[in-house]
């Protein structure tokens, strides 16, 4: 074998031995910071009326507030994991052994089955995510 040979045989192993980088898809945080924020106004408006309410009214906006967290419950779930894969260091973020990464594996799982079966297959993907588990696996 030539040294050419040998430079190339070399470049073409040290190249499968990198990891590929984590491709995100687009994610509108202007949308869901606004929902957050709706909701986050929402509540303190309702709260400051609360203390003139009595008896079937306070409870009639307990239920009203309760509700309308859990419709938000998506949109907050979705903007946390949308700021961790943002500003999170890239030691922690690339350690994922799995391709989608664990917390786009989540975010995915969030949008396609809802927050609760979402958030379970995220967790149970975070469980499994160790050697010598690892490669292709889509939710």
């Amino acid at each position: 074998m030539t040294d050419k040979e040998i430079l190339k045989a070399f470049n073409q192993k040290r190249k499968s031995d990198l990891r590929k980088a984590v491709i995100r898809p687009k994610f509108t945080l202007h949308k869901e910071l606004l929902h957050v924020i709706a909701t986050l106004v929402i509540m303190v408006i309702c709260l400051c009326f609360a203390s003139t309410l009595t008896g079937v009214g306070f409870t009639v906006l307990c239920i009203f507030l309760f509700l309308f967290i859990l419709s938000q419950t998506k949109n907050i779930l979705l903007l946390l994991i949308f700021l961790y894969q943002r500003y999170a260091p890239a030691a922690i973020r690339k350690a994922c052994l799995f391709t989608p990464s664990c917390s786009e594996y989540m975010r995915i799982s969030i949008i396609k089955y809802g927050v609760l079966k979402g958030v379970r297959k995220g967790f149970r993907r975070i469980r499994i995510c160790r050697p010598p588990n690892g490669g292709v696996d889509e939710p």
